[in-house]
């Protein structure tokens, strides 16, 4: 076995039992938070948690009557959350909404409860309840729900299956932004799919999916993980998902190797390790 082969599986094994629950669990100790503003009442929590800047963005929305806010990242950054969003309002967190149910966006979801609504697809609260997660949502729905707050309104969108099956958009029309949780999440500047087989995650789907998105009046992206994105950056980064999916597809029908296949990953459209744990699910997804 080679050595960048020897790495590959390495690195395999590595994800197959780390990914998931690191993305579940909260560990290490978060700093404080960073919240600036993107659009007139519409901010976003940045920080640092466990050494990393991937950490999941935070929206938040300021309206007369209370905040929405859009994921709550792991359970250690409930106080730093709450302390984020004083420095830009008085009003109460009213409502919490989940793009999906990784623990690294619901994982305050059990302090919020107290306090907050919560909303989450149906999948994502399925998936929660399986998993034993604690704070499971109050509120599900299957295709589409709106919060109207102080004259605001805040639409949860399912548009399918992509980095899970229970993946929404949470769009704010008065301000032309979507929140996309990790259908589209950046790790160091890079945005490529990682797919949860496990809970219903689909490569094959997800370009249609993002193709929903785009048909909403946008200018600006929040993704999952990373740096704020544009109309344009998502359409790229659809693109980029089909193109990785089409050349999987292809590879798999010539009978490539997992190994060659991931090289050209790596090569092509500088694959990450967390992007590589789940090609045996591609793969298998994209045989037949």
């Amino acid at each position: 076995m080679n050595r960048f082969a020897l790495n590959l599986s390495r690195a395999f094994w590595v994800l197959s039992v780390g990914w998931i629950a690191y993305t579940q669990s909260s560990v290490g100790q978060s700093t404080d938070l960073n919240i600036k503003k993107l659009k007139t009442q519409l901010y976003v929590i940045e920080g640092t948690s466990n050494g990393s800047g991937d950490v999941g963005n935070v929206a938040v929305y300021v309206t007369s009557e209370g905040v929405i806010l859009v994921d709550d990242r792991f359970a250690q950054d409930y106080d730093q959350i709450v302390a984020a969003v004083k420095r830009v309002t008085s009003q109460p967190i009213r409502y919490v909404i989940n793009t999906h149910h990784h623990g690294d966006h619901t994982g305050s979801n059990l302090r919020f409860l107290a306090t907050s609504e919560l909303i989450a697809h149906a999948n994502a609260r399925k998936h929660m309840l399986e998993g034993n997660m604690p704070g499971p949502p109050q509120i599900a729905f299957t295709d589409q729900t709106s919060v109207f707050l102080g004259g605001k309104e805040v639409r949860a969108i399912y548009y399918g299956r992509g980095h899970t099956d229970g993946d929404i958009a949470v769009y704010f029309p008065a301000e032309r932004v979507v929140h996309l949780g990790d259908l589209m999440a950046g790790t160091r500047g890079v945005t490529n799919p990682v797919v949860d087989y496990k809970n219903g995650g689909c490569l094959r789907d997800w370009p249609a999916t993002l193709d929903g998105v785009l048909k909403l009046d946008i200018d600006t992206v929040i993704p999952g993980h990373g740096d704020i994105s544009t109309r344009e950056g998502l359409l790229a980064h659809r693109n980029k998902i089909a193109s990785i999916r089409d050349q999987i597809s292809g590879l798999v029908h010539e009978g490539k190797s997992k190994d060659e296949i991931g090289q050209l990953l790596v090569s092509k459209f500088d694959f990450k390790p967390i992007n590589m744990g789940g090609l045996d699910g591609m793969m298998a997804e994209l045989k037949h």
